[in-house]
């Protein structure tokens, strides 16, 4: 076994296990099963045999600095005015299911058991079913959701969750009901023949250049300076996440001139937060994982039933277009890579940006979604 202190080798096996995870996410199964939960399952594997410890400071370092130094990074393209200006009626469709997960985030919450966690579970899935793992983590944190296993739980539940949702998202055209009563000028016009183009296309990268991938190194760095400043000022840690993800949100839209500078900041942040990933699963027990992992999945699945009933009936009301309602839906449980791909691969080239854009709104709110929640139910 690898001692706790030995911080290389330890560093060494985390940051392989994030390798590997980006390598899976290129083939079928590892697409599907995403790689945050790849890299999750490896590292908890690897500790629950003896490989790597359970608990050491490197993890703690890791939680630490790395979170929120990825939280900037992985909000500043969240341009609110443009998805206002460019969103249309996916806009609409979004928002609808938005207050759709909330919804059945209530539901759940009142009819599954899910013990004195219950609020900060039920405040971490519907964050990270409006957003992503970023809302997912900052949640946690804000909420004081931090035991390992019980983060790990969760984590997985939401993952298998999200796989049967795709599944169910995917199925609604074949549904002869569904159409008729929610047409789709995209489905009608052939639209999905065309599957050619792919958000990769949409934006070709740039040159990598340092300069421009250390201004958001160091801009992250600012804004987590500035929140922990705020955050010990109102002698409350806990505010510390949401005043970051606030000023990051600040920056996204009033620091244009800045932002257009910074390159990479996505990336870096996913980096992140996989790395963050496999320190939770290294701290998790796998016999509790398994043990209560079952009553979340029935928590998720009333979530993701709620969400898609209400938004197919209020959207047929409203006579919103299917494809809008599934790049929507998309956009909300999954995020904004999932979303743009979704639409890239039906050929609905013109629902890739703005489901993208859509899909980073989500990340804009959902923390603050998920932090409210989780106080109104506790």
């Amino acid at each position: 076994m690898i001692d706790a202190a030995d911080t290389f080798t330890l560093g060494a096996v985390l940051l392989a296990c994030v390798a590997f995870s980006f390598w899976a996410e290129r083939t079928r199964i590892g697409l599907n099963v995403g790689g945050p939960l790849i890299v999750l399952f490896l590292s908890m594997a690897l500790a629950n045999v003896g490989v790597i410890p359970h608990a050491s400071g490197l993890y703690d370092t890791v939680g630490g600095l790395l979170v929120p130094l990825a939280i900037p990074l992985l909000m500043l393209r969240a341009d609110i005015r443009r998805v206002v200006r460019d969103g249309g009626p996916l806009l609409l469709a979004f928002l609808l299911a938005v207050v759709f997960t909330v919804a059945g985030g209530v539901a759940a919450f009142y009819l599954v058991d899910l013990g004195e966690i219950g609020p900060q579970v039920a405040g971490t899935l519907v964050a990270s079913y409006i957003g992503g793992s970023l809302n997912f983590v900052a949640t946690a944190k804000a909420v004081g959701l931090e035991d390992p296993s019980l983060y790990s739980v969760a984590m997985s539940a939401d993952a298998v969750g999200a796989v049967f949702f795709l599944m169910a998202l995917m199925s609604l055209p074949a549904l002869a009901w569904v159409r008729r009563a929610m047409p789709s000028r995209y489905l009608a016009s052939g639209a999905a023949a065309d599957a050619t183009v792919t958000p990769q296309e949409e934006a070709p990268g740039e040159p990598l250049q340092l300069h421009r991938i250390s201004l958001g190194m160091a801009l992250s760095l600012l804004l987590c300076a500035i929140a922990q400043g705020v955050a010990a000022v109102l002698e409350a840690d806990s505010l510390f996440i949401l005043v970051l993800t606030l000023l990051a949100l600040v920056v996204a839209n009033a620091g244009g001139r800045i932002v257009r500078h910074v390159q990479y900041d996505f990336e870096l942040g996913t980096l992140f937060m996989y790395i963050f990933f496999a320190a939770i699963g290294a701290g998790a027990d796998i016999a509790l994982v398994i043990e209560t992992a079952l009553p979340m999945l029935w928590f998720i699945g009333v979530v993701v039933v709620v969400h898609l009933l209400l938004l197919l009936a209020v959207g047929s009301v409203l006579r919103l277009d299917l494809a809008d309602v599934m790049i929507a839906s998309n956009a909300c449980i999954l995020g904004p890579a999932p979303a743009a791909a979704l639409a890239a691969s039906r050929g609905w080239r013109g629902l890739v940006s703005p489901g993208m854009l859509v899909g980073l709104l989500g990340y804009a709110i959902a923390t603050f979604i998920g932090i409210a929640l989780t106080r109104a139910l506790g």
